[in-house]
């Protein structure tokens, strides 16, 4: 890519709250990440994540680093950052709703689902295809965007037996 000239766009969502757009960065935003605030509302929903059985996915990271790198690397992923943010800043019964300039990723599509159900609230997420409207851990798409990249992954396993391995687990 490097050759070309060609960059990679950057994940980013935006949440609106009290009448002001907020924006996230992929992999950014370390002011809110190491509030206090972001830390209690973090450990509080990994907990409660935990309990009903979420485990980061590590696969969607191509990065040949280690596994609580892969984790760190995921869980800083923009639409959590936005979901956070507006959980911590919105009252209990508010839907969140949240736009992002890409699609999103099989781990964060499962993390909303999880966040939703833990917390009880509806997370309305719009990425470049569809509208996901996460409600008590389900999500309107019925799973389609998984599915598909699943899918796609395995009929390119000819040239990517890895790729299918990774998504064995799922």
């Amino acid at each position: 890519m490097q050759k070309r000239g060609i960059k990679k766009e950057a994940g980013c969502s935006w949440t609106q709250v009290k009448n002001r757009v907020h924006s996230f960065v992929a992999g950014g935003g370390f002011e809110f990440r190491n509030s206090a605030e972001y830390r209690k509302m973090w450990n509080e929903l990994s907990e409660a994540m935990k309990k009903i059985g979420y485990v980061p996915g590590t696969s969607v990271v191509l990065h040949d680093v280690n596994e609580e790198t892969k984790a760190m690397w995921v869980c800083g992923h923009s639409e959590r950052l936005a979901t956070i943010f507006a959980l911590i800043n919105t009252t209990s019964g508010m839907p969140i709703r949240i736009t992002k300039n890409l699609r999103v990723c099989i781990d964060c599509h499962s993390w909303i689902k999880v966040v939703s159900r833990v917390t009880g609230r509806m997370i309305v997420l719009r990425d470049t295809n569809r509208f996901h409207h996460f409600k008590e851990g389900v999500c309107s798409c019925k799973d389609y965007c998984v599915f598909l990249r699943i899918l796609l992954c395995l009929v390119s396993a000819l040239s990517c037996p890895s790729c299918v391995e990774g998504h064995a687990n799922e």
